[in-house]
């Protein structure tokens, strides 16, 4: 037994070595606004073939107008990646009215051509800005 030992122990020692190690996979992360470094933090990291979309926010003034023009700019960072919103696999909207929000399904609905992400709707009591009524946050799935 103890000569098997001594036969494997150095195909085991690799064998652990190797599980051990890490690839270096490169995180790229990209700014679409200048307040993203005033505040710390970046809009899009990319790790692998995964997208995280930190939390879309509007000035528009009414909430309908507000989930249009966020699912607007969506797509245009999405564009960047060559990929619509069906590569959305994640969504989180904060709102401070999660009634009004029931209410612009149909507004959201209509940037998703019928494939819809997995979503949690999260009422808070506010958000970055008094005048920001949502807020939403996607994960991204590249092919």
């Amino acid at each position: 037994m103890l000569n098997f030992i001594k036969k494997s122990l150095p195909l085991f020692c690799a064998m652990f070595l190797f599980g051990c190690t890490t690839m270096n996979q490169a995180i790229e992360r990209k700014n679409y606004f200048p307040w993203e470094n005033d505040t710390g933090y970046s809009q899009v990291v990319k790790s692998d073939k995964t997208l995280y979309i930190s939390g879309i926010t509007s000035e528009k003034e009414t909430f309908v107008e507000q989930v249009d023009d966020i699912y607007t700019i969506i797509k245009k960072i999405l564009a960047d990646y060559d990929v619509g919103t069906d590569a959305i696999v994640k969504e989180v909207i904060f709102t401070t009215d999660i009634e009004a929000l029931k209410l612009a399904i149909p507004t959201r609905k209509a940037h998703f051509n019928g494939k819809y992400p997995s979503s949690s709707w999260v009422e808070v009591k506010r958000l970055w800005s008094k005048s920001h009524l949502l807020e939403v946050e996607v994960v991204v799935v590249l092919p």
